[in-house]
């Protein structure tokens, strides 16, 4: 069974809303589909309630390749923020939404070039939440 996703009120109804808003130009991608019955299943809490290992928006996180052992850093944004050279990445994206609501110590798997990739969350570097910044 897949672990439920823990998000904050305020990522919830602004990712419901990007999707919807999203959908109604016509394309919805399965990866759209997928993060929205994830969202509609989610644990939510209050932003000032978000454990600090947990992903929220705009949060960064170490991650480990368990196949090869290589540690990177990606940010999870919205869509118009994402940039692959600054590891920005969209939660539209299957790195983006496989790692929302998840926390340090989980593993998540999404497909790579060669196959299903997982990884290990070693570390949320930064929460938004956790400095206070609930509006990000």
């Amino acid at each position: 069974m897949e672990k439920k996703m823990l998000i904050t009120d305020t990522d919830y109804h602004r990712l419901i809303g990007l999707i919807g808003f999203t959908t109604e130009t016509g394309k919805t991608p399965e990866m759209l589909a997928q993060l929205f019955h994830a969202l509609c299943d989610a644990e939510r809490v209050l932003p000032e309630e978000i454990p600090e290992s947990v992903v929220t928006m705009n949060s960064s996180v170490l991650l480990k390749d368990l196949s090869t052992g290589r540690e990177t850093e990606l940010t999870i944004t919205y869509p118009q923020d994402a940039d692959h050279r600054e590891r920005r990445v969209s939660v539209f994206s299957a790195v983006g939404a496989a790692l929302l609501g998840m926390q340090a110590g989980d593993v998540v798997s999404w497909k790579v070039p060669a196959g299903q990739g997982r990884f290990q969350i070693l570390k949320v570097t930064y929460q938004p939440e956790a400095v206070g910044d609930y509006s990000l």
